[in-house]
């Protein structure tokens, strides 16, 4: 298992998760069961509700833990408002 970890410089986004894998929004929306759109709106921030449903599946698709999605997709609501 691949584990993605906090870039050494910069902010950790949505996207670095997903292209650190090598997916496509299309596969990680298929992957969680949403469609591509809804998956385009969370990683640009302008959905900032993710259904705690979500979450775990998410951690599992990433390869990540909670604390790295927490500051992947926390600090892109950030930066987009």
């Amino acid at each position: 298992m691949v584990i993605v970890e906090k870039k050494q410089q910069g902010a950790l986004n949505p996207v670095d998760l997903r292209k650190k894998l090598g997916l496509t929004q299309r596969q990680v929306a298929e992957l969680l069961g949403i469609r591509e759109a809804t998956l385009s709106n969370w990683e640009t921030g302008k959905v900032p509700h993710i259904p705690p449903s979500k979450i775990k599946r998410m951690m599992e698709v990433y390869q990540c833990d909670i604390d790295v999605l927490i500051e992947a997709f926390e600090g892109n609501r950030l930066v987009s408002r």
